[in-house]
């Protein structure tokens, strides 16, 4: 709805827009040669000192001549006092900058009315993420207000390069999107692709990063991710220095990062605050971790079901002995076991980190012990299980991941032995071959894949020998 009457008419409007809103207040207040005006705020949502001294005290202390249809001008250029002022006559732009902490003013004479930025709301400090800590390097993490979000990539990236697009996504929620890219180092059709897939999102709320991850990706869904997530601002600015681009969320305390390949989940932010040596040791022994959580339990399986004969002949007649003297197969009781660990592991995610990891580690423990001695399990089959569990918090990215890739894996060597698992894990090396995260191969920067740089793969190079910021798709140097 559009304001086009007079300020009796326009504030009849927004009273009735307002009057089941409680939080929303309102003042009429008047200059000093009389002129009426109305000033509405959120409770809660301003700064009351920004409403104090910024706009009620210049208003009713203004004494100047007004001029028939430049009224707002007058005011916007001369009476208020604080940075963020635009007009406007949309009620349903007007709503919305009220939800958000804005304040609206109407000056008798005038058809329109002003948008005063004078937020104000609380927010949490800022604090180092819990699933992205390191021991070296910042200790911030981004935080709920995507302004404070932005300045936090403006400190690191202090270029007029730096463009920020902002969209408003969710037809409820009206929540604000920022698209940021580097001009000159993000590829002009990766910013053009991700433009328009913003653009066509169309949902009456956007709560969370994730409503946007799910629609600007509309491949068929996998079990890899495609798009990065990061709640570090150092991290987002070396996504942007490397030709990507990243998406921030008002509400939402993680950036999105594309593209994203799958090298990534076996680096971290502490590599580049250690010295090369120790990454390169870091991101193959987490690489290792990976295979091994989703190796370990299917390998054991196919060895005692099809190749016996691979084992020494001491080894197997334990392990046999140990097999008798359970009621289950050795499937059944990885199944039974694998999924009690990751039971166990959710209730520790879910519970209150006073008791959280408490009940994770002794759970284990007692469980562990109680079913080999009730012949539940045997113990070769706790230890290989527990292996696979450890081997697997290693590789945090990808713990989703692992438990469905070990129980497809665990399916083929049940079917067809050491054979089976081969051929699982071929299919799986397949479907990431043929991936894609907006145009880049999922399997670029890999040690044996062509494309791409590998001054910073699974190796990471000293910073004096790195010729270029970006892995794969960054193009120049910056300036």
């Amino acid at each position: 709805m559009k304001l086009n009457g007079g300020y009796e008419e326009n504030t009849l409007i927004m009273d009735r827009l307002f009057r089941n809103n409680p939080t929303v207040k309102s003042r009429e207040i008047r200059t000093v040669s009389g002129i009426r005006c109305r000033i509405y705020f959120g409770d809660g949502l301003v700064a009351t000192n920004l409403i104090r001294d910024g706009i009620i005290a210049p208003v009713m202390g203004f004494d100047g001549k007004m001029i028939q249809g430049r009224e707002l001008d007058i005011f916007a250029l001369s009476v208020i006092q604080l940075p963020e002022v635009q007009k406007s006559s949309d009620t349903v732009e007007m709503e919305a900058a009220v939800a958000y902490g804005d304040a609206l003013l109407f000056v008798e004479g005038a058809q329109e009315g002003l948008i005063i930025g004078c937020k104000g709301f609380s927010f949490r400090s800022l604090q180092e993420p819990e699933e992205e800590k390191v021991s070296q390097g910042p200790r911030e993490g981004f935080v709920e207000p995507v302004m404070i979000n932005i300045s936090m990539l403006k400190r690191r990236l202090r270029t007029s390069r730096l463009k920020i697009e902002v969209f408003s996504l969710g037809g409820s929620t009206r929540t604000t999107c920022c698209l940021c890219y580097l001009e000159g180092t993000a590829p002009e059709d990766l910013v053009s692709l991700m433009r328009q897939r913003i653009s066509k999102i169309r949902i009456d709320g956007v709560l969370s990063s994730n409503y946007v991850c799910e629609m600007i990706d509309p491949s068929i869904p996998g079990l890899f991710r495609r798009v990065g997530t990061t709640a570090r601002p150092d991290v987002a600015s070396a996504a942007l220095l490397e030709g990507r681009v990243a998406i921030l969320l008002d509400g939402c305390p993680q950036a999105l990062t594309a593209p994203f390949v799958f090298i990534e989940n076996f680096q971290s932010p502490e590599d580049y605050y250690v010295p090369y040596h120790q990454a390169v040791f870091a991101r193959a022994l987490r690489l290792f971790a990976f295979f091994a959580a989703i190796s370990l339990v299917p390998v054991y399986i196919a060895v005692l079901s099809y190749h016996p004969g691979t084992l020494s002949t001491k080894m197997m007649i334990n392990i046999a002995m140990m097999q008798e003297a359970t009621p289950f197969s050795a499937v059944g009781q990885a199944l039974l076991f694998l999924l009690s660990f990751d039971l166990l592991r959710e209730a520790g995610l879910r519970t209150p980190s006073s008791i959280g990891q408490s009940l994770s580690i002794v759970g284990a423990l007692i469980l562990g012990q109680s079913a080999v001695e009730a012949n539940i399990v045997s113990p070769s089959m706790v230890i290989i299980v527990a292996l696979s569990g450890v081997t697997g918090l290693a590789a945090s990215k990808l713990k989703n991941q692992i438990i469905i890739l070990r129980l497809i894996l665990l399916l083929f060597s049940q079917l067809a032995g050491l054979w089976g698992f081969v051929m699982g894990l071929s299919l799986i090396t397949g479907r990431l071959a043929v991936m894609e995260s907006f145009g880049v191969d999922y399997l670029s920067s890999m040690p044996f894949i062509s494309q791409g740089s590998h001054e910073d793969s699974l190796m990471r190079k000293p910073f004096s020998f790195m010729k270029k910021y970006g892995r794969f798709i960054s193009k120049r140097r910056g300036g």
